[in-house]
């Protein structure tokens, strides 16, 4: 089985319950479910994965809408960097500095697959062109959610 990562983007009303909001978008994709044909599939997912955190616009980092989940990951105990997250709103995440960080100019958010507000499952692997994912992420509305999940499959 593996473990994927996987960027979701949410309408900005979903912070009022982010793992239900999260639990009805990734719904049809859910290998236990009965969806025909499949885009994308996952049996458990939760969210962050250390490692492939987002980065915080500069001054941003105490904003109450990012995204932090502080549980342990294969238990071992999740250690928060106040510049990185694990999703927000898309006003407060840092692509430029993410593109820096990773010193390509294309390529802001190294993701596995993105499940897009229009309920789209987009995989990397997919893209003829992999700066239509980044572009997907740069033109979002400012208040978009965007989250990084971990999903088993």
């Amino acid at each position: 089985m593996a473990n994927e990562l996987v960027t979701v983007c949410l309408p900005p009303a979903a912070d009022s319950d982010l793992r239900a909001s999260l639990a009805t978008a990734l719904a049809p994709f859910d290998m236990n479910g009965n969806h025909k044909p499949y885009q994308g599939e996952g049996d458990q997912w939760r969210i962050g994965r250390p490692g492939a955190e987002f980065t915080v616009v500069s001054g941003r980092e105490d904003d109450p809408r990012l995204v932090r989940d502080p549980t342990p990951f294969r238990g071992e105990p999740r250690d928060l960097v106040p510049g990185l997250c694990d999703g927000g709103p898309r006003e407060l995440l840092d692509f430029a500095a993410m593109r820096a960080q990773a010193g390509c100019p294309i390529r802001s958010v190294a993701t596995d697959h993105l499940l897009t507000l229009d309920g789209v499952w987009t995989c990397d692997y997919f893209l003829t062109d992999s700066l239509d994912m980044d572009s997907c992420l740069d033109g979002l509305p400012p208040h978009t959610l965007v989250v990084r999940l971990r999903i088993h499959c």
